[in-house]
């Protein structure tokens, strides 16, 4: 008789319990980042090598297709790191590469910083160990160009 009671009483509470960690589920899940799986699904032809310039307040990001190609590229793995380098088919070039963390936050931003950066080809540099400041963007898609527009300095 007893449990029967604490079982009525019980369903209720249990009912409600269930609907708002339902509703709580939906909004953490509205707060993803909404590019998060498309950056991290490709590899980016980018205008300059990302975070390689803190000064540097925009970014223009398109997605690469394979073909011979000379320019910059950044890939961003869910491991929550990501490269940035410039690249040419022809081995006589300036080459360098940053490898950094990177954040995805809120629905619309990111955050880098660099690790280090590495030069190679013709340079005749040692590669740079950075503590970079974490520098913050937001993302916006404009037709098939994803863009980050910095938000700190």
């Amino acid at each position: 008789m007893i449990k029967k009671i604490v079982l009525k009483q019980s369903i209720p509470i249990f009912t409600i319990l269930f609907f708002s960690l339902c509703v709580r589920g939906q909004e953490m899940k509205s707060s993803e980042n909404s590019y998060k799986t498309e950056l991290e699904n490709e590899i980016w032809i980018t205008d300059k090598i990302l975070g390689l310039n803190d000064k540097v307040k925009k970014y223009t990001l398109t997605k690469y297709t394979q073909r011979k190609f000379a320019g910059n590229l950044t890939a961003f793995s869910n491991k929550e790191s990501y490269t940035s380098q410039y690249v040419a088919p022809c081995g006589n070039d300036y080459f360098t590469t940053v490898v950094g963390k990177c954040k995805f936050i809120d629905k619309n931003k990111i955050a880098i910083s660099v690790d280090s950066v590495t030069y190679h080809g013709e340079w005749n540099k040692p590669t740079e160990y950075r503590k970079s400041k974490e520098l913050i963007f937001s993302i916006s898609k404009s037709d098939h160009t994803i863009i980050f527009t910095k938000l700190n300095d």
